[in-house]
């Protein structure tokens, strides 16, 4: 059962709530973790400011970090995890693509992620996933 979960973070305080849960659920379990930040490569034009291409090296410096913090406190808890940074729809890539790529299972998300412009940029990261995941989710408050 749940052999094998997805984490998609970025690196918010309720993405960092998801990943100490699926680190002690993969604990309990003997689960491998996926530990993913997913950043669109779509340029938007908002309030006169437009956003894209070249603010996407910013979004890899930035996920390489808590992605690396997330991945050190797996390994301390003993559970096997791996990182990727992928560019896409956060929604269904998390929601259908990611789960099919690395054959998980379960989706453990956090109940709001990212701040400021994301999550106007993005919208309800989560109620998506729930309404349209491939998976299992769990919702960590």
């Amino acid at each position: 059962m749940y052999e094998r979960i997805l984490v998609p973070t970025d690196g918010s305080k309720n993405a960092h709530a998801a990943v100490k849960e699926a680190i002690a659920l993969a604990k309990v379990l003997g689960s491998e973790l996926f530990i993913v930040a997913v950043a669109t490569d779509q340029s938007y034009n908002h309030y006169g400011a437009k956003f894209g291409g070249e603010i996407m090296d910013h979004f890899r410096e930035e996920a390489a970090g808590y992605l690396k913090d997330a991945a050190d406190e797996a390994r301390e808890a003993g559970v096997k995890a791996s990182t990727s940074f992928k560019v896409g729809l956060p929604k269904p890539t998390i929601a259908q693509v990611l789960p099919e790529d690395f054959d998980t299972s379960l989706t453990v998300i956090g109940r709001s992620g990212s701040h400021g412009i994301g999550r106007a940029i993005m919208g309800a990261t989560t109620t998506y996933v729930v309404q349209h995941s491939d998976t299992n989710v769990l919702v960590v408050d």
